[in-house]
């Protein structure tokens, strides 16, 4: 039996860490015209080596999400919103989408930025995403990550009191890989007083690039929204949700800041339309929205799947692959009912599949999903009608895609209505 150790203690490790163990290093001067990539001292130049080395693992792991207009879109809005001091320090900042389905994103000391799918998937407009690059932006332009490894003592000798070595040997390559990278990063946040200075300078970012910073509490208590739409589905059900006690104090601390720095934004920043309005924003992240939901589909969280598919759905009139997700977060609900939710109707399940069908009349995985709609029984016999009705649909599955890894299992399905509905 496989011990609970490794990831027990690697997941103290990574507490650990976040609570920034130790006194912070004295602060250093901002990356700017006087502090270049070029003029890094020795331990900063080797940390830019490591972070490099990093990513380079994590971005040839397959966990990359590749999407060309995105990947343009992203950049235009980093460039946007990063200001002249790193130009002049010579940092070109970079954001990079991440398949993951935790809620997430984070900054390296050398500007790279990833967003998880997770994160990008419930940002409502533009706005949202500048408020997180502006504050992923600020914690790159003060080094906080410099500082906290400057204090690197006190906490390496934390890690070795928990034997952090044998944890992260137990643990696998994939713990591995993203211990270091968290180790490296704003992943884990930062302690207090470096998580206030990015709140701060990152308002004063999205401010000067245009964007009203009214809106910012808004997408924390997205987050907020999004971990308790998880927490029913997950194993601690039972418990009674709580908000994260250090995201409150932030949407706290954000108000407050709007309130003292920023009492009416529209007048004192002369607000520009964004790059993209709130509709063209959900057609850019579509595809990040579709496999944000195909990944809820794989850890069994069909609720959550079930909303992101809505919001590909929304976003994509055209694609019947949102709908397919749609049609299967339905139906996993059906399959795995939770307590005291109501279950969604067969017809809705079918009504997924159908719209995909009227889109892409010749979609063979819809047209599979909507003949074992009918193929199923639930407690109730099967009748001559619905037997006839799957037939159809896994026969013509087949006419679409007869070499599918599937078919031999679709024809022992239509042998068996075959036999019992002749």
């Amino acid at each position: 039996m496989r011990s609970a150790r490794g990831p027990i203690a690697l997941a103290a490790c990574l507490a650990l860490l976040a609570s920034g163990v130790g006194c912070l290093a004295p602060q250093v001067a901002p990356l700017g015209a006087e502090v270049t990539t070029a003029t890094l001292a020795d331990d900063e130049a080797y940390l830019w080596k490591k972070t490099r080395e990093v990513q380079h693992e994590i971005e040839t792991s397959g966990l990359r999400y590749v999407d060309p207009a995105l990947d343009a879109y992203l950049a235009q809005v980093v460039g946007r919103v990063a200001p002249a001091s790193l130009r002049e320090a010579g940092l070109a900042p970079r954001v990079a989408v991440i398949s993951d389905v935790q809620i997430h994103g984070y900054s390296f000391a050398n500007g790279v930025i990833y967003l998880h799918t997770a994160l990008l998937s419930r940002m409502e407009d533009e706005g949202a995403l500048a408020t997180v690059l502006t504050r992923e932006l600020a914690h790159v332009i003060d080094r906080h990550t410099l500082r906290l490894k400057r204090e690197e003592k006190a906490r390496a000798d934390a890690l070795a009191w928990l034997g952090v070595g044998a944890t992260l040997s137990q643990a696998g390559s994939g713990a591995q890989m993203l211990a270091q990278a968290y180790s490296i990063s704003s992943a884990i946040g930062f302690p207090h007083q470096l998580e206030v200075e990015a709140d701060r300078k990152g308002l004063e970012l999205l401010h000067a690039a245009g964007y009203d910073v009214r809106r910012t509490p808004a997408f924390f208590e997205g987050t907020i929204e999004y971990l308790a739409e998880l927490h029913p589905q997950g194993p601690l059900a039972w418990l009674a949700f709580a908000p994260p006690a250090p995201m409150t104090a932030r949407i706290a601390g954000y108000r407050s800041v709007i309130a003292e720095r920023y009492p009416d934004p529209v007048a004192s920043a002369g607000l520009v339309p964004p790059i993209a309005d709130a509709k063209r924003f959900r057609r850019l992240v579509r595809g990040a929205t579709e496999r944000q939901a195909e990944l809820e589909l794989a850890a069994g969280l069909f609720l959550s799947a079930e909303k992101t598919a809505r919001l590909a759905c929304d976003a994509a009139e055209s694609d019947p692959a949102p709908w397919l997700l749609l049609g299967r977060a339905l139906q996993g609900q059906r399959d795995k009912p939770l307590p005291g939710r109501k279950l969604p109707s067969i017809g809705d399940v079918r009504a997924a599949y159908r719209q995909a069908l009227a889109i892409d009349a010749r979609n063979a995985p819809a047209t599979r999903e909507l003949g074992l709609t009918y193929y199923r029984t639930t407690g109730r016999v099967r009748t001559a009608k619905s037997a006839q009705t799957a037939l159809q649909h896994l026969r013509r599955y087949l006419a679409l895609a007869p070499e599918a890894q599937d078919a031999d299992y679709v024809r022992a399905y239509i042998a068996e209505l075959e036999t019992d509905h002749p």
